[in-house]
């Protein structure tokens, strides 16, 4: 899966665009110093959206603003 496009929304939010749901858009908020998904605005046209999918959606836009880091050392990782 890959980041096609990424666009800035009100109060820290962003909405991604990923290849694998080209219909599909995913709102994401921030956390402390990461982004998570908070609302996949799924279309039909695409295929179901997994967990996986999810966790590999906020690895991605995170690795794009450079928060990675972050995003890998919450506090749901270590549970």
């Amino acid at each position: 899966m890959k980041l096609l496009n990424v666009s800035y929304i009100k109060k820290g939010r962003m909405i991604g665009f990923f290849d694998k749901f080209p219909h599909s858009k995913v709102l994401f908020s921030r956390v402390k110093k990461y982004y998570f998904v908070s609302t996949v605005y799924w279309d039909e046209r695409d295929q179901v959206v997994t967990r996986a999918d999810l966790e590999k959606m906020e690895l991605l836009l995170n690795n794009y603003f450079g928060t990675e880091a972050y995003y890998k050392n919450r506090k749901a990782m270590s549970d």
